[in-house]
């Protein structure tokens, strides 16, 4: 049999022991769970240790090709002499080939279906571009075929003493112009009466 004495002491020990229990909250399993779903804390990353740097090795000295081949001799120097002195050309001036008449004579005197009262009468003309010299053709034919002529450096001409025209005849007259190149055309064709002289 227990004494009594350690019998209630054994029942305080039980009460304390229900008292202690009943005081302690109950854990949940909650936070059991969210401790779960915590990511895992990751080590923090090692630095990386630095290493002394090696001293650099001596470069190897480049080595220099010789050439063996014999050197090509250095180059023969020209004499460059300098050009004579161009004398200058004298400028020759051009001149264009001549060329023929190619105006006809006007006559002006005598004129056409006029009297003249004269046996030597004169022929007159304007001058014709670029003629230096005329040829005067008179007849009593109309063609002019059986003719006298004169030649003239001017614009005139005089029927010659030795050759005078005979009074009452009718006569027909023309002239052209020429140069060294050769003669223009005939002017147009003239007539003229002679009649008698007079005091």
């Amino acid at each position: 049999m227990i004494h009594p004495f350690f019998s209630g002491l054994l029942q305080t020990a039980g009460i304390l022991f229900m008292a202690a229990s009943k005081a302690q909250p109950k854990k949940s399993r909650k936070p059991a769970a969210k401790a779960r779903a915590k990511k895992p804390v990751r080590a923090p990353a090692r630095k990386p240790i630095k290493r002394a740097a090696l001293p650099a090795k001596p470069a190897k000295p480049a080595r220099v090709k010789t050439n063996t081949r014999p050197s090509a001799p250095p180059p023969k120097k020209v004499e460059v002499k300098p050009a004579p002195p161009v004398k200058p050309q004298p400028v020759v001036a051009v001149q264009p080939k001549p060329v023929p008449p190619t105006g006809r004579a006007i006559l002006l005197a005598p004129e056409n279906a006029k009297f003249t009262d004269t046996m030597h009468p004169r022929f007159r003309w304007l001058s014709v571009g670029g003629a230096t010299r005329y040829q005067v053709e008179w007849s009593d034919k109309p063609d002019l075929t059986d003719n006298y002529a004169a030649m003239s450096v001017s614009t005139e001409a005089v029927v010659p003493v030795e050759k005078p025209l005979r009074i009452g005849g009718l006569y027909y007259w023309r002239v052209r112009g020429g140069n060294e190149a050769g003669w223009g055309p005939w002017s147009s064709i003239a007539s003229f009466r002679v009649m008698e002289e007079t005091e």
